[in-house]
């Protein structure tokens, strides 16, 4: 796949210029070829070593994120709960607006009323025709 193609699938990515490399010549002598086995092989163990780094980096951000989501779930949990101390605060305000409230409709001793509030609303009046 070469840049143009990259381009097209995704135009919202930029494709990573490539560094420009010379090329090299091919090792001549025993001296040339075993020091571009050890360029080699020191380029190895670099790339091995960062490698590692990035994965010890990738675990401990994974255990980070693991360990969050766990709390979060664990907020969830608590919020959602019917235990949970906003529910408890909310039904006993309930409780008080439908005490205060009958004590304004009905009265402290429902002595005020001289006769039972309606069970539901009452019909309009249909007139006669």
């Amino acid at each position: 796949m070469n840049n143009s193609q990259l381009s097209t699938s995704n135009p919202a990515r930029h494709p990573r210029p490539r560094t420009v490399t010379k090329s090299v010549a091919l090792p001549q002598t025993r001296s040339e070829t075993l020091e571009l086995r050890d360029l080699l092989e020191a380029n190895l163990h670099a790339l091995q070593a960062l490698h590692e780094e990035h994965r010890r980096m990738l675990d401990t951000t994974l255990r980070t994120v693991d360990s969050a989501c766990t709390e979060l779930r664990g907020d969830i949990r608590a919020i959602a709960s019917a235990r949970a101390p906003w529910v408890t605060a909310l039904t006993e305000t309930r409780a008080l607006l439908y005490v205060a409230l009958r004590e304004l409709i009905v009265g402290a001793d429902e002595a005020e009323l001289s006769m039972h509030l309606p069970a539901a609303a009452p019909k309009p009046p249909q007139r006669a025709r």
